[in-house]
């Protein structure tokens, strides 16, 4: 069967990781990133009503994110006791890949190591140094967001959910991603993301819902 996400293809390359390998670093001004919107119906309870970041990044257009919406309610001086700053942060559910593994997202203009750039100023990494140096300095919580795992999808596998409803795709806005409140942010999103992709009668293709998005953020590389 023919796929007919030609134009998703180009931008996402499904991410290989094992559930044991760490995040591997990438040019960090290459980023080419956009939030997946759950859709009402999502199947997957890992997943539902979940806003995900996710990138393509490096040599490879392999694809990384982290579910941004999802507090563990964890005060992360349970994970580094002997920082007492990091009993301002929280950690959060990053996403099924490598759960107990420590990813960070921080907002600034110098990378960490081993990052990641999802957007201007906005990188993401599995370095442990480098997230206890933020912790120390401190960091503040409106620029740096801590997970415990983080989200990736077999080979097609995302093409296939994207084709049959799972997912709607917006731009990405940093300062909201920081400042909205958790609660609030998938149905602030979903119900913006329902209006930008035409969500209409079933029998509407999804090309159509795509090209609209093209139309409405025409310099977004689809």
């Amino acid at each position: 069967m023919r796929r007919r996400f030609i134009s998703w293809s180009a931008l996402i390359a499904v991410l290989w990781l094992c559930s044991s390998a760490p995040l591997r670093a990438a040019d960090v001004d290459s980023a080419s990133s956009v939030l997946l919107i759950a859709a009402e119906g999502m199947a997957d309870p890992r997943f539902r009503q979940s806003v995900v970041l996710v990138t393509r990044h490096g040599s490879s257009n392999s694809t990384v994110g982290v579910i941004v919406n999802r507090s563990l309610g964890v005060p992360l001086d349970r994970v580094f006791p002997e920082l007492k700053q990091a009993a301002e942060h929280h950690l959060h559910y990053g996403g099924p890949v490598a759960e107990g593994q420590i990813v960070f997202l921080v907002r600034g203009t110098e990378a960490p190591a081993a990052a990641i750039a999802m957007a201007e100023q906005l990188f993401l990494s599995s370095d442990g140094g480098s997230l206890r140096r933020l912790l120390a300095a401190p960091t503040p919580v409106k620029r740096l967001r801590v997970f415990s795992g983080f989200a990736s999808w077999a080979p097609d596998q995302l093409e296939h959910e994207i084709d049959r409803g799972d997912w709607y795709l917006l731009p990405v806005e940093v300062d909201a991603l920081f400042a909205d409140a958790l609660d609030d942010m998938w149905p602030r999103l979903w119900r913006r993301a329902t209006q930008v992709m035409v969500q209409g009668p079933a029998e509407l293709p999804m090309q159509a819902r795509m090209l609209a998005l093209r139309q409405r953020y025409p310099a977004y590389p689809l």
